[in-house]
């Protein structure tokens, strides 16, 4: 007899049979009374736990796949000011940006690194280099003072841009600019952040799902859960409850039968293709010239990371995967910025989509707000949207600083900004699965990171391993040999059966279908 749960995702999609792992602290949800209940842990879910733990309070993290499993670990991977919100004028979320990106620098050095961007400019253009150096400048002049160790931008002769970059089409160059943003590792940004609010006291349980809530009058009196992978239900208690849930927000406040008016959202689909290597060390931000939306041409260790889209959706955020045409529109769009690379979709070595949880406004997807929206829907109910990954840690700040004042609390000083992230991750030991040119904030991956994420991350699946705690899923080096090789180190550290491992490994390859299914 089996001992265990079989487990399907919020798409129904089986994913596979598990035994309880021993690091599960589900059961310290019970019998205590929390200061905040966090629902989502996603980066704002763990940016707003941690903040909290850090000021003291008491906290329950919960979260009902894994730790970024949605819209976090599937952005473009850039921590970044923004440049083309000035279009928009949103002068003062792309100066928060800028800030919130110097913080993290300090913050996670292991994880978020300077990147040189160019951004080329050809005849025809609707954005002329003129006017892409004014705002340059610009992005610049709100940067100083927040990001000291970002050099300045400069302008570059056609001559001079393909001496840089080599693929770029020379057909009407009128030439480029180069600056400066960053790149992160999305995924293990939000991890940490998690493991710190840990070690900071919160309570965080992935896999579990919030099934109800249990009003008193206008304040939720308790939480009702399920562990999705032991099948036990349970309660949790607590003073105040923020609903982080990202594109699920929407769903959570039906849910309980609250207000659905104070926040609707406007979700859309963003999708990104890792493809061969293209560009050397520079991020090339290109313009469309089928809709003029900018594109990113990313490095991606031995590979490029292409996107992204940006289309409305209205689906289930569980089931999001690229789709043909998806595809088509990226390397179309790649074709005319580097000709001399004839790549179709059997070029591309992985995919990933997410979904943007942005709050309902008008206009084309691309245009619509990344500004977040707070809003109080009981007395003790906190609904936090929107935003951008880059503003995690700010906007973390105003929810608790929202919270603490709801509850009457005295208002502790946040602690985030100057409270770096641990690099805790083990010297490189063993088996070595990734480790030439590996992406940003990777480090490379050897069996001492593969045991190490098992004995000390929260490791529940194969695709936790492969996905989040690593970049291998992402990686030039993804195949079968590989993921058999992972599969028994995480066998053995998780006391899997074969027969466990071996439904965990078609579990992995039928989501890895779904995300090559054009």
């Amino acid at each position: 007899m089996r001992v265990g749960i079989e487990v399907f995702d919020s798409a129904d999609h089986y994913i596979g049979f598990w035994k309880p792992s021993m690091q599960r602290k589900i059961r310290q949800l019970e019998n205590r009374r929390f200061d905040l209940a966090v629902i989502g842990g996603g980066i704002l879910g763990a940016g707003i736990a941690r903040d909290a733990a850090l000021r003291g309070l008491s906290v329950a993290l919960i979260e009902q796949q894994d730790y970024g499993s949605g819209t976090s670990s599937r952005s473009t991977k850039l921590v970044h000011g923004g440049l083309r919100y000035l279009e928009q004028w949103a002068f003062s979320l792309v100066a928060e940006s800028c800030r919130e990106r110097g913080i993290l620098l300090d913050m996670a050095p292991h994880l978020v690194k300077l990147l040189p961007f160019l951004l080329p400019v050809y005849d025809g253009d609707p954005r002329s280099l003129t006017k892409i150096r004014l705002g340059t400048t610009l992005y610049k002049w709100l940067s100083r003072k927040r990001t000291r160790k970002l050099a300045g931008h400069r302008t570059l002769s056609p001559k001079e841009t393909l001496e840089v970059e080599t693929a770029l089409n020379p057909d009407g160059l009128r030439g480029a600019v180069q600056f400066f943003d960053c790149q992160m590792n999305d995924a293990r940004l939000c991890l940490e952040t998690v493991l710190d609010a840990e070690k900071h006291g919160a309570v965080c349980c992935s896999y579990t799902q919030i099934t109800g809530m249990k009003m008193k009058g206008p304040a939720v009196e308790l939480l009702e859960w399920v562990d999705r992978i032991s099948g036990d239900q349970g309660k949790v208690e607590a003073k105040f409850v923020v609903n982080a849930c990202g594109p699920w927000v929407e769903q959570m406040i039906r849910q309980v039968g609250l207000d659905q008016s104070a926040i609707t959202l406007s979700p859309t689909k963003g999708v990104h293709l890792v493809i061969p290597k293209i560009n050397r060390e520079n991020g090339i931000y290109f313009q469309s010239r089928l809709d003029r939306r900018m594109i990113f041409l990313l490095p991606w260790g031995n590979a490029s990371l292409l996107g992204t889209t940006d289309t409305d959706y209205s689906g289930d955020p569980g089931a999001v995967y690229a789709d043909a045409k998806d595809v088509q529109y990226l390397l179309q769009q790649l074709a005319t910025m580097a000709p001399q690379f004839s790549l179709n979709a059997d070029d591309v070595i992985a995919s990933f989509a997410g979904v943007r949880a942005l709050v309902r406004s008008g206009g084309r997807p691309s245009s619509r707000s990344r500004e977040e929206r707070l809003v109080l829907q009981a007395d003790n109910l906190l609904t936090v949207a929107g935003g951008k990954f880059t503003t995690f840690r700010a906007i973390a700040e105003q929810a608790v600083n929202r919270v603490m004042k709801e509850m009457g609390a005295a208002r502790a000083p946040c602690r985030t900004s100057e409270t770096p992230l641990e690099d805790g991750r083990p010297s490189p030991q063993g088996q070595a699965f990734s480790s030439d040119d590996p992406p940003v904030g990777s480090r490379g991956v050897f069996a001492s990171d593969v045991l190490h994420a098992c004995r000390h991350e929260q490791v529940v699946t194969l695709a936790d391993v492969m996905r989040r705690r690593t970049t291998l899923a992402l990686g030039a080096n993804n195949g079968d040999e590989v993921i058999t090789q992972v599969s028994h180190l995480v066998a053995q550290e998780l006391s899997w059966s074969d027969g466990q491992r071996a439904e965990q490994v078609d579990a992995y390859q039928t989501q890895r279908e779904l995300n090559q299914s054009w």
